[in-house]
């Protein structure tokens, strides 16, 4: 196997692992909207939640494409590996160039969300504590 088809499975894993980390988050990001839903659902925070929640969905569906074309990558790999498939640089290249921009994204947009979503629930909590003095 070509240097640069060990490179692809090492990046690969590693957007897995990535992906796995995004997965936890996402998770405990639906906690804190769950936890939070009630101060969140005034008029005051309503759309920028409602803005927060599409856009935790949007991220998810790409989070999903994308487990689906890492594991497509991965699989190919592998069989080039055991010389079951013949090692076709190009089709590597190309979904790899595709994960790249995917990853990109999805990395940006996770950040987004969850800069979105602590602002606002910043927000909801200091309001409490104002309205607690």
């Amino acid at each position: 196997m070509s240097a640069r088809s060990l490179q692809y499975y090492v990046i690969a894993l590693r957007w897995v692992s990535d992906l796995e980390f995004f997965n936890i988050e996402a998770a405990f990001l639906h906690r804190l909207i769950d936890e939070y839903f009630i101060r969140l659902s005034d008029k005051t925070h309503f759309e920028k939640l409602k803005l927060a929640g599409n856009n935790l969905l949007k991220l998810e569906k790409d989070k999903s494409r994308a487990d689906s074309l890492l594991t497509k990558q991965l699989k190919q790999v592998e069989l080039m590996a055991e010389d079951i498939i013949p090692e076709k640089i190009e089709n590597l290249t190309a979904n790899q160039v595709q994960l790249e921009y995917l990853m990109a994204d999805i990395t940006k947009e996770y950040r987004t969300v969850k800069k979105e979503l602590y602002t606002l629930i910043e927000s909801v909590m200091r309001e409490k504590k104002y309205s607690l003095n």
